[in-house]
């Protein structure tokens, strides 16, 4: 089956980007959360972000369209699919070269600079 693209323009903090919506099975499935998510506060942001932006790097790995979306503008992809963050909370991808992208979040206070909160980054590992 194929994909059936559909962009849109959406207006976001004075710049626009572009969103691609897919109309299949798989992306209409697909969902981050189970419920409308609501972080409030930093300590919400490290207990249950973790997990969230965890499935949402594995989305990226194999959905071409996604990881567009997210690399472009992670927390508004983010609030796409549910999730909202506090306005003192910003994500960023991060990609360096020779290594694999990485999910870095910050805080924001007024009169100091960002303080990373966390970061995750996915690693594919082989054993034998």
């Amino acid at each position: 089956m194929s994909s059936k693209k559909v962009r849109a323009l959406t207006r976001n903090l004075g710049q626009y980007r572009m969103v691609n919506a897919r109309n299949d099975e798989e992306s209409q499935g697909f969902q981050l959360v189970r419920q409308e998510t609501h972080l409030s506060n930093v300590s919400q942001v490290e207990r249950f972000l973790p997990d969230i932006l965890g499935r949402a790097l594995a989305r990226c790995w194999i959905d071409k369209i996604f990881r567009q979306s997210f690399y472009m503008a992670p927390k508004e992809t983010l609030f796409d699919y549910h999730v909202h963050l506090p306005d003192d909370i910003t994500v960023s991808v991060e990609t360096d070269p020779g290594e694999r992208s990485k999910v870095v979040v910050y805080e924001h206070r007024p009169g100091e600079l960002p303080k990373r909160v966390m970061y995750l980054q996915l690693v594919m590992m082989a054993g034998r």
